[in-house]
């Protein structure tokens, strides 16, 4: 499918992808699940983004091929995303982004990039139908990616 591009403001410190049709789709975070770098439930996750807020541009890579890892990753995870109802969102609290994908399991990989030199932070998400383990691709100082994951997020609120 094709690539697109989207400009998000990121708020508090999290990117989000979960079903539309959540009532709560935003998560509450455990201080395991802060330390991972990422709150994971059934249907919804947030990621811990680089900075507390700011505009973000995000690229959408839906059942491509994933290259390797580049050198301006900073952070970078990968965890399983069932897309049930056809609907997603993805974004912060502040904004989102709808998206259609057809109904299955995929790999949700989310690098996050460091700023460029117009102070622009950047996101590459690859959805890609398939499941996956949960892992920490890549870690900065503030990543824990040591021990058991916790995927047990409950929901804002």
């Amino acid at each position: 499918m094709a690539k697109f591009k989207e400009s998000i403001c990121l708020s508090y410190s999290q990117f989000c992808v979960f079903l539309s049709s959540l009532d709560q789709p935003y998560n509450d975070w455990s201080d395991r699940s802060y330390a991972q770098g990422f709150a994971w439930r059934l249907g919804s996750v947030s990621f811990r983004a680089l900075i507390d807020e700011g505009d973000h541009i995000i690229s959408f890579f839906i059942n491509e091929q994933v290259p390797a890892i580049s050198a301006d990753v900073v952070r970078a995870f990968k965890v399983p995303f069932a897309a049930r109802d056809r609907n997603i969102e993805i974004g912060s609290i502040s904004s989102t982004v709808p998206l259609e994908l057809p109904e299955g399991d995929y790999s949700l990989q989310v690098e996050f990039i460091k700023s460029s030199s117009s102070g622009v932070y950047a996101i590459n998400v690859h959805l890609n139908l398939g499941g996956c383990d949960f892992e920490v691709l890549r870690a900065d100082a503030e990543i824990d990616s040591q021990g058991e994951f916790d995927i047990d997020a409950v929901p804002a609120g």
